[in-house]
């Protein structure tokens, strides 16, 4: 039997979700089948490690978002798809999408998948753009159906985010002291700034700490908050971490106060891992949260859940079981891959 070949796009090799999910696809594709490639656009390249140790076939470009580099891109992309007769290209992200669908046109007979991980896409031009190529992509995949807009294909397939459920099966003892933990970069749109805020308002009724593990352009401005209100024993700043499964294990409750998101890696996670979660009911979470299993809640109520976790631990750890069995069953990496593999065979 012929292998597929299928190339990962994505634009860059961060520690982002949707690099998370590339990994993934990457790693676990059943390789008797499927022959994987990941190339990455940007110098973004904190995980390509992770990428090599598992002997996954990886280029990083490292162009710029400059025209001249989109048209370089263009052209690299095209030789890539020509030598290694790729037969799928799986594009994660708007640019990815954007660059792939150039390639069709070069390449007609590529087949084009398209994965947004995000609910919002980041402004109505970059949506019109996405509705003007539909016709050039053979498939797009959402995280739940709620989140469908107009610029997505018609005949979409859902396909949650998945999670290795034993990786997070740590034997770590928990933090001594009580921890709640925020995982994303440090950009407006993960809301650190409301988990400080609370954090200054809690700090003299509860003893806690609150890690924020990330890196991002507002590190500086999240640094002086915490100065300014005198957090610097309650709230830590950890940066990029590759041990986000052994901080899970040792912290109490997960935080994300997002104001958008898709459905994040993050999430599945933090449920592997058998803790809370308090997450702002957007994009796909509600698909997976509820107030059976976590606790779900708009900006001006997190600090409530905070303490209401607080003060009734034993009951939020009721919910973090509750979720973990609904992840084990229904968000195992191994489905996830599974039904990408069905999309890859079918257009083929």
């Amino acid at each position: 039997m012929k292998h597929i070949n299928i190339l990962q796009l994505v634009t860059g090799l961060g520690m982002g979700g949707a690099e998370k999910v590339v990994l993934d696809l990457a790693r676990y594709t059943d390789k008797s089948r499927f022959d994987t490639f990941v190339l990455a656009m940007s110098k973004r390249d904190e995980l390509l490690n992770e990428f090599l140790e598992n002997k996954i076939p990886t280029t990083i470009l490292r162009k710029s978002n400059a025209l001249f580099d989109f048209i370089k891109i263009i052209i690299s992309v095209s030789r890539f798809v020509e030598k290694n007769k790729i037969d799928i290209i799986h594009a994660h992200m708007t640019h990815a999408v954007i660059v792939a669908s150039m390639i069709k046109l070069l390449h007609p007979s590529v087949k084009i998948v398209f994965t947004s991980h995000s609910f919002n896409i980041g402004s109505k031009m970059r949506e019109f753009i996405l509705y003007l190529l539909k016709p050039l992509r053979d498939t797009d995949i959402i995280f739940s159906k709620e989140i469908w807009k107009y610029f997505y294909k018609k005949k979409y397939q859902v396909i949650p985010n998945g999670v290795k459920i034993e990786a997070y099966d740590i034997a770590a003892a928990k933090n001594p002291r009580f921890t709640f933990i925020a995982v994303g970069r440090l950009e407006k749109v993960k809301n650190h700034r409301l988990l400080i805020e609370i954090a200054h308002h809690l700090k003299d009724k509860f003893d806690f700490e609150l890690q924020i593990v990330g890196e991002g352009y507002l590190r500086n401005e999240l640094q002086e908050m915490i100065q300014t209100y005198k957090l610097q024993d309650t709230v830590k700043l950890l940066g990029l971490r590759k041990d986000i499964g052994l901080l899970l294990n040792r912290s109490h409750c997960l935080l994300m106060p997002s104001l958008w998101e898709g459905l994040p890696i993050v999430i599945l996670e933090g449920a592997a891992s058998k803790i809370p979660i308090i997450a702002a009911p957007v994009g796909s979470i509600p698909s997976l949260l509820n107030e059976e299993n976590a606790y779900l809640a708009e900006p001006e109520a997190f600090e409530e859940k905070m303490k209401t976790v607080l003060r009734k631990y034993a009951d939020a750890q009721k919910k973090a079981q509750t979720l973990f069995e609904k992840v084990k069953k229904d968000y195992s990496i191994e489905a996830v891959v599974k039904a990408h593999e069905n999309i890859y065979q079918n257009l083929a």
